[in-house]
């Protein structure tokens, strides 16, 4: 069951009880709020102001730098331990075609967590809705329910590929069809794969931190090993995008071939075109040579002459048809 109470549009925070019990709670007052070891609380703020963060601030006692961390300009990936907290930082993938990345900041404390971020991600807006239920969230401890927001964060680069493979594969059909634009926005596309694929490479550095001995203190086995996982999880993701890349190397190929047999064809039929024409030409350009001959004399022999014309082109079709160079 949920307790509702006033909240702040930008201020989304939820409060688990070991029982299984949520309880959403307004933290947009400046007053401080005391939580049981046995209590996660899950902060959200999006695109909320500088008095928005201070009120959050104040409600968790936060140190002098966690209240800058939580201040300051969201930045590039990086993660750093804090007085009382720990500060991670990456880039969220969004939906749509333009696959933007957000900055995500992730504060993480005794017994809480707070996610900022100024704009839209609904990744955290859909798992939000999915732990209203009875689950014991409470009984995570805040390092579990950050692997968990990573796994989603880990998430968005996944869907982001299969976005990208998807599109690869339109572009694969209109290779096919021979779409004359398609080199355009075959480079667009390759540009756009090496947009992610930087992005997720640019956290390489920072799922590394998190899985050294001396980042966490006093983690357990399981724990450890499920940020390992996550970073394994990243590497995974990285080899989906360069697999799309490849994929679309491919379709370059394809389109490539296409163009090359579309080439072919029009050589071919121009080939073909002087081929049979010739016979006529040479004839035409003998007939023509000014010199003096009694055959010239018959006017008969003009239909002769376009006659045979029209006999070697039709030998010369026959024979490429007969032996399948048509």
């Amino acid at each position: 069951m949920a307790v509702a109470l006033a909240c702040s549009v930008s201020i989304e925070a939820i409060l688990w009880h070991p029982d299984g019990r949520d309880e959403e709670i307004d933290l947009s007052e400046p007053k401080r709020r005391r939580l049981s070891k046995d209590q996660l609380l899950w902060v959200d703020l999006e695109s909320a102001d500088e008095d928005e963060r201070a009120s959050v601030a104040t409600a968790l006692g936060l140190s002098d730098d966690a209240i800058e961390a939580l201040q300051s300009e969201l930045s590039t990936p990086d993660a750093r331990v804090l007085e009382g907290a720990v500060e991670i930082d990456v880039l969220s993938m969004t939906d749509g075609e333009e696959l933007e990345p957000v900055p995500l900041r992730i504060l993480m404390g005794r017994e809480w967590i707070i996610t900022r971020h100024d704009a839209p991600l609904p990744y955290l807006a859909k798992h939000r809705d999915r732990l209203r239920d009875e689950r014991p969230i409470g009984l995570l401890k805040p390092v579990e329910f950050l692997v968990s927001i990573l796994d989603w964060h880990v998430d968005s680069f996944f869907a982001a590929a299969d976005e990208l493979e998807h599109k690869v594969d339109e572009l694969d059909e209109a290779a096919l069809r021979r779409d004359d634009d398609l080199l355009q926005v075959l480079v667009a596309m390759r540009r756009r794969i090496a947009k992610v694929r930087r992005i997720v490479g640019r956290h390489r550095e920072v799922f590394a931190e998190l899985v050294r001995p001396d980042f966490v203190a006093d983690l357990d086995e399981a724990q450890s090993r499920a940020l390992a996982h996550e970073a394994e999880r990243l590497t995974r993701a990285s080899d989906a995008v360069s697999h799309v890349r490849e994929m679309l190397i491919g379709t370059f190929d394809v389109h490539m071939t296409r163009t090359a047999q579309r080439t072919n064809d029009i050589m071919r039929v121009l080939t073909w075109t002087s081929v049979i024409l010739l016979p006529g030409v040479v004839l035409a350009g003998i007939m023509g040579m000014n010199f003096k001959v009694g055959l010239f004399d018959n006017p008969n022999l003009f239909w002769v002459v376009i006659g045979f014309m029209i006999f070697t082109a039709v030998v010369t079709l026959v024979v490429a048809r007969w032996r399948g160079w048509l």
